[in-house]
């Protein structure tokens, strides 16, 4: 009897040590499985929208911010591709007459340096929707519109219209003082100035306010040349 009391001990010990074993092996599993899931869902967060971008989000390097617009024009670019090749292979007609002439209109220095210094003067006030306050508040395109309109360029009130006001020079062209239109989806609903060195200054959103951001904080629509 002794001895299948000591036979009994061992199995319990035994079965004790298997069922911690698996317990704890379990534990370990599951955690750095949540801290896997949790990694992805952080990395896979997309900004839909400017009002989503924070105070943390302006501290990322510009070179990061260009690397990431380019790598995402350059997905949008092949994807584009793909579908022009299937429309050549169906297309009756091309009308090579039509060509497209691009211009670009001359730079005013002085003005542009005018308008950046005067619109730096009111970086840190608040963004107020539908405000036309640049000391008390005023959203992005009031923001453009009160700037440019305190040296005489009148400017519509919403930043869709003022995608049409002036001319298009394109990323390529864009120099300080010019208009930059900003937005998500291929649909403008940021404007903004460019100040030089790769970066803006503009009335973001309520989280920020008036703030001097990287060029490409937001993907770029347009480049306008409005003075």
């Amino acid at each position: 009897m002794k001895k299948h009391k000591t036979e009994i001990a061992a199995l319990c010990l035994l079965l004790g040590v298997l069922c911690y074993a698996f317990y704890d092996c379990n534990m370990k599993n599951n955690s750095e499985q949540n801290i896997t899931l949790k990694s992805e869902l952080l990395s896979m967060k997309k900004i839909n929208k400017k009002e989503d971008i924070t105070l943390e989000m302006l501290s990322i390097p510009s070179e990061e911010l260009k690397k990431q617009m380019e790598e995402k024009e350059q997905e949008e670019n092949d994807s584009k591709k793909e579908e022009e090749e299937e429309l050549v292979e169906t297309e009756i007609y091309i009308d090579s007459t039509q060509e497209q002439v691009s211009y670009v209109p001359d730079y005013n220095e002085s003005l542009s340096s005018q308008i950046i210094n005067y619109a730096m003067q009111f970086v840190g006030n608040p963004y107020v929707y539908g405000g036309n306050s640049l000391t008390n508040g005023t959203d992005c395109s009031g923001f453009t519109m009160l700037v440019y309109g305190n040296f005489g360029i009148s400017l519509p009130r919403t930043a869709y219209d003022q995608g049409y006001s002036g001319v298009s020079v394109g990323l390529d062209n864009i120099m300080p003082g010019d208009l930059v239109l900003s937005g998500y989806d291929g649909q403008i609903c940021h404007a903004s100035i460019y100040i030089g060195n790769g970066q803006l200054v503009h009335a973001l959103n309520e989280s920020v306010g008036i703030v001097v951001t990287s060029l490409y904080i937001m993907p770029i629509i347009d480049v306008r040349r409005v003075i």
